[in-house]
């Protein structure tokens, strides 16, 4: 080494050259130790992965295309958007009852040397489940399982149970969703129903006792009449006036005219106070207060009307949609047992292993020396006592 302070490029070169033979050994001999270490202690991990898509809601959209007429349909009917079908995918595969039933169905607390008398037993089992259960979303709108196991048959397995029972769910959900709206919408359906009904009948028995059968022509007809009858009548006095002038009161023609407007004005009274029977055209005082109460119990007929005229499409989905018992979900690969092991990467965890191994040596043997080129008494007296691993105190 160089008498000079401290080490030096040449120096570093020197301190390899002296020690090839180990350097090339011990990279060597740790990388074999490292990897067959990772082989015996590490246990291999496999991945299965099942590809599956949504399927199209063909019962939604026959009863959507029933209530086209209709927008924003209540009660969650119609189809979802892709991004929230696709949450809950994830939901429910990473939900605790679906977990539970997964490590029940493959006795995983066993696989996974779970201590059953542990009151977190299955919170950790539950745990490292969901850490091996991995979801994925891919561009073309594809829904990726994937689940980690430590043999090929049972990652297939476990993938393709979690798909079955992710399946059962959504089929569960959804067709529970929809008993449950149709339920109530039946029974609202029923009630709109009778609501018109009574509504109906009403209209039809104040229609039979008042003989307004439709308030707007009717009362344009009656009024119309009532118009002709006073300006006939007021044509008429304007004759008499001038009948007046030219003949005598006793005259033929004076008389005859007084007759046509007695006539008029008995009946503008009859109109105005009773209408005779069998005719459309009612009493004028009565006008007001029959219109209204016609357009009373024809509103409660139209309001019924259109409820029913709304509910009755969502009813028909609402049916539709519970009688699904096909699978929701399309599988467009099935897990199948994985020829290669996914974790772990032995080579290279045995390189890590084999460069930190190598990376110690090395310090260790620069530090060693180091420490025989120091002069420093107390750093000697420091490295003296290490060697015994012996720390003596002064004692004060």
């Amino acid at each position: 080494m160089s008498d000079k302070k401290g080490f030096h490029l040449l120096d570093y070169l020197e301190f390899l050259i002296k020690r090839k033979f180990l350097f090339l050994l011990v990279p060597s001999v740790s990388l074999v130790i490292c990897y067959v270490a990772i082989y015996v202690l590490v246990e291999e991990q496999f991945e299965a992965t099942a590809v599956i898509i949504p399927r199209e809601d063909e019962a939604a959209n026959l009863a959507t295309g029933v209530a086209r007429g209709l927008r924003g349909l209540p009660f969650g009917l119609g189809a979802k958007a892709p991004g929230a079908e696709m949450d809950m995918y994830k939901t429910i595969i990473y939900s605790r009852t679906i977990t539970e039933d997964v490590i029940r169905k493959f006795d995983l607390l066993k696989i996974y040397d779970l201590d059953t008398t542990d009151i977190a037993h299955m919170e950790n089992a539950i745990k490292r489940l969901r850490d091996e259960v991995v979801t994925k979303e891919t561009k073309e709108g594809a829904f990726l399982v994937t689940v980690r196991a430590g043999t090929r048959q049972r990652a297939a397995d476990m993938t393709n149970y979690v798909v079955q029972k992710m399946n059962e769910r959504i089929i569960d959900l959804k067709v529970s969703r929809s008993r449950e709206n149709r339920t109530f919408l039946e029974h609202r359906m029923q009630e709109i129903a009778n609501q018109l009904k009574a509504a109906e009948d009403s209209l039809r028995t104040f229609q039979e006792r008042s003989g307004l059968l439709d308030a707007k022509k009717q009362l344009e007809g009656i009024l119309s009449a009532h118009t002709t009858l006073e300006t006939e009548l007021a044509a008429k006095r304007v004759h008499e006036g001038i009948l007046k002038r030219l003949y005598e009161k006793e005259s033929p023609q004076v008389k005859e005219v007084g007759m046509q407007i007695q006539e008029f004005e008995k009946k503008l009274s009859q109109m105005r106070s009773q209408s005779d029977p069998g005719s459309v055209l009612l009493p004028l005082k009565q006008l007001p207060q029959m219109g209204v109460e016609f357009i009373r119990r024809y509103r409660d007929v139209e309001i019924n009307n259109v409820l029913m005229q709304y509910v009755v499409p969502l009813y028909e989905q609402a049916k539709i949609e519970e009688r699904r018992d096909y699978p929701i979900l399309q599988v467009i690969d099935y897990a199948v047992p994985p020829a290669k092991k996914s974790y772990p990467p032995r080579i290279l965890f045995s390189l890590i292993g084999s460069f930190s191994v190598t990376l110690l040596v090395f310090l260790y043997l620069l530090f060693r020396e180091k420490s025989r080129n120091i002069t420093d008494p107390r750093l000697l007296f420091l490295f003296e006592e290490a060697k015994r691993w012996k720390w003596k105190t002064e004692k004060q």
